[in-house]
């Protein structure tokens, strides 16, 4: 079974801004989105209401870009997405821990009591890290090596399934025929009841109204449905057009991608 994707709405956020990852946290919806397009390493937060309309911003600024957001042990982080510097933000301290991992774009999950975070998707790598101190350890997995493929990309943090698998969704970087650059979604699984962790990949049918650039940041359930928060543009970033965040239904559907 895959899922596809029903257009509800776009959010209406500040011009040139993006980047929005939402999360319900003490019973507040809160975004946090990346200010500006360019080369200004800033976050800023919003308020949402039910209906995902900004009904507050009150121009609350974090050191950072590209944000994703989190609960782990109930307390909030926000992910400080920069580039091989990237740093886990208390929402709550408002301290900064770094995280001594290369490249952008981590997955985390919470699991038994422990924070991981997948590193790589194809080949599967997966960390675990310790707030307390900053260490970061890898994970022995199940995994099978010929699957090399940096296209593979993270995107939302973990959600729960059940006691021993998470899902999320990443976003897939590649050129088409025509020389654009495309990114697609695509839904991952991580699976902890085999002794070592595994990953699955499912493909998932693309927004039919989805821009070229078409990235998932965030799910959010709301009146009993879930709901995929999208980052998109027609062009790659770093350079003046239409950003748009917008909200997808998740439906089940009973056509198998392969």
């Amino acid at each position: 079974m895959s899922e596809k994707f029903i257009h509800v709405k776009r959010i209406h956020t500040l011009k040139n801004s993006i980047f929005y990852s939402l999360i319900r946290y003490k019973n507040e919806i809160l975004g946090f989105g990346r200010r500006y397009y360019g080369e200004d390493r800033i976050v800023k937060q919003v308020k949402l209401s039910d209906n995902l309309d900004i009904i507050e911003d009150k121009n609350v600024l974090f050191r950072g870009e590209d944000p994703r957001c989190f609960t782990y042990k109930d307390r909030l982080y926000i992910l400080d997405n920069y580039f091989n510097d990237m740093h886990l933000i208390d929402y709550e301290t408002k301290k900064y821990f770094k995280i001594n991992a290369s490249g952008k774009n981590l997955s985390f999950i919470e699991h038994d009591d422990k924070l991981y975070f997948i590193h790589y998707i194809k080949p599967f790598h997966l960390y675990t890290l310790d707030m307390n101190n900053g260490e970061i350890k890898k994970v022995e997995v199940l995994d099978d090596k010929r699957h090399y493929n940096l296209e593979y990309r993270g995107g939302t943090p973990a959600y729960k399934l059940n006691d021993n698998e998470y899902y999320g969704y990443g976003h897939r970087t590649y050129v088409d025929d025509t020389s654009i650059v495309k990114h697609d979604i695509f839904k991952w699984i991580v699976k902890f009841q085999y002794g070592k962790p595994l990953i699955v990949i499912e493909n998932v049918i693309q927004p039919e109204n989805g821009k070229n650039i078409c990235d998932p940041t965030s799910v959010i359930e709301l009146h009993g449905k879930r709901f995929l928060i999208t980052a998109e543009s027609d062009k790659i970033w770093f350079c003046d057009q239409d950003y748009v965040t917008n909200v997808y239904e998740i439906i089940k559907n009973n056509i198998t991608i392969k």
